[in-house]
């Protein structure tokens, strides 16, 4: 069990970051391929695609792993009627999704404050039927603690939305920016089918290994009904902000500023602040399944300690890339898109340096939230999410329909909300577990990082070979950082290896 967890760790922290790269080569250039504005249609599409993504499946692999995941512990019920039952909710959701984007196109774009995003939702309707056929194969494989096919699948899906993606949106510009936007998202629905195609076939292999204990199904609704609720709240805020903040930012700007700001925080900065936010994802996600196992089996300790070790490591891995976004924002923003204006690279770069405080936080709600999931708090989790998603929707309208604040006032809303959802879950596990806060890992790490501020931010602004600048920033990072982290015993070998 245990090295069934390490390598599930392994396998998805090691695809997470190769999607990540390829996602950051993606919609890096698409940005410069699209330009500012296009980029906020494309954002204002792909908030609504995360929603129905969601519904369709995501809360599918979650739930499947999860029981799946008990129906071995205690040995009981029938694998493929459970998957069946979800394939069916799935798939489900997909067409129902599908007609709605592809008959309500214009409608949906017209509420959004933007009528150019009508062609791109019809394309995008595809990719919701093919990715409501991916959700329930990568439930059957996570449920048996196998990540190896939906990481492959992760990166099927990335590299061919780099591909297609990339070249059907250049191609497809030179129309017109809709069509460019559309060309975007046909890349991503060839790439959801390549994936499903993959998966389909991985599965006939793997079903050999499908044991079926009886003829028993257990009751998959209210488990599966909690992690959808749960796992629906994120994007549904960000499908609230895509129709809420460019109609507010009309207000005070024309329709293309507007979209342009909306592009710049929720295509640019957001795609560069979730990177480091990957490590924490992989371990939430090989955490579920395991932790069911223990809690299935009683196995107390071995909870407690998968959770100490997994926060422990979450915040030393996302502290130094905390300081490196702050730092290094000029320098970030500047190479991944050169084509900004310098007002606009002037006001993306103090975006990123205002929301890079968001990874910590996101970090510690994707830990916790599997935490509660897994032992059977999801109740708990969504209701959480739901008071602090009233709370910032509403910051959020009072905010950014104010000129001083404008877009800012998005990411303000933003930290409240994970900070406020994240401490509030993680202070409830302190208390359900029993666990003992070590302050020193705590606050070790950060007097490191802070000795670390002044000498990274005079060595940012040196007129020296950008390699030379991030040999130095490397070498200051180990020497304040990394040295004292094994030297104070904050993090041991063995947590190393594993």
């Amino acid at each position: 069990m245990k090295k069934l967890f390490l390598n599930g760790a392994l396998v998805l922290t090691i695809s997470g970051f190769l999607c990540k790269i390829l996602g950051a080569f993606y919609r890096i250039p698409l940005s410069n391929i699209l330009g500012v504005e296009g980029i906020g249609l494309y954002q204002m599409i792909f908030s609504l695609y995360s929603l129905a993504l969601v519904v369709a499946g995501g809360a599918v692999p979650t739930s499947m792993a999860i029981t799946i995941a008990k129906m071995r512990a205690n040995c009981y019920g029938n694998v493929k009627k459970v998957f069946s039952k979800y394939f069916f909710i799935s798939f489900s959701f997909g067409v129902l999704f599908f007609l709605i984007f592809l008959i309500f196109a214009p409608i949906i774009s017209n509420l959004q404050g933007n009528s150019l995003a009508t062609l791109g939702y019809r394309y995008m309707s595809f990719a919701v039927l093919f990715s409501s056929l991916l959700a329930p194969f990568r439930g059957l494989f996570q449920g048996y603690e196998n990540m190896t096919p939906t990481a492959i699948s992760q990166i099927i899906e990335q590299f061919f939305k780099l591909a297609l993606g990339l070249t059907f949106a250049y191609l497809f510009s030179k129309v017109s920016l809709q069509a460019g936007v559309a060309g975007a998202m046909l890349g991503i629905t060839i790439s959801e089918a390549l994936s499903f195609i993959y998966l389909f076939v991985s599965a006939r292999f793997f079903n050999k290994q499908v044991k079926n204990y009886n003829d028993y199904t257990p009751n998959i609704m209210k488990n599966y009904f909690l992690i959808f609720v749960y796992v629906a709240i994120i994007p549904a805020i960000s499908a609230v902000d895509s129709f809420l903040v460019v109609n507010l930012l009309n207000l005070n700007f024309s329709a293309k500023i507007s979209t342009e700001l909306f592009g710049i925080q929720s295509g640019m900065v957001n795609s560069l602040i979730n990177f480091p936010v990957i490590f924490s994802l992989a371990i939430s996600m090989a955490l579920l399944p395991s932790l069911a196992y223990n809690s299935a089996k009683n196995n107390s300790k071995e909870v407690c300690r998968k959770i100490s070790e997994s926060l422990n490591l979450v915040w030393l891995i996302i502290l130094p890339c905390l300081l490196a976004f702050y730092v290094l924002a000029p320098t970030i923003m500047q190479l991944a898109y050169p084509n900004l204006t310098a007002n606009l690279l002037n006001t993306s770069v103090e975006l990123l340096r205002f929301s890079c405080v968001q990874m910590i936080f996101i970090a510690l709600l994707q830990i916790t939230a599997s935490i509660l999931q897994a032992s059977g708090k999801t109740k708990f989790l969504i209701f959480n999410l739901l008071i602090f998603a009233v709370v910032k929707i509403a910051i959020t309208a009072i905010l950014v329909s104010s000129v001083n604040f404008n877009i800012f006032g998005l990411v303000i809303s933003n930290i409240i909300f994970y900070s406020l959802t994240s401490l509030t879950n993680l202070i409830y596990l302190l208390k359900l577990y029993k666990l003992k806060i070590n302050y020193k890992k705590i606050i070790f790490p950060l007097v490191f990082i802070s000795l670390m501020f002044i000498p990274c931010l005079i060595i940012q602004n040196l007129s020296v070979n950008l390699f030379l600048k991030l040999f130095l920033l490397f070498l200051i990072g180990i020497g304040f950082y990394v040295t004292p982290v094994f030297y104070f015993k904050l993090f041991n070998v063995k947590s190393i290896k594993n």
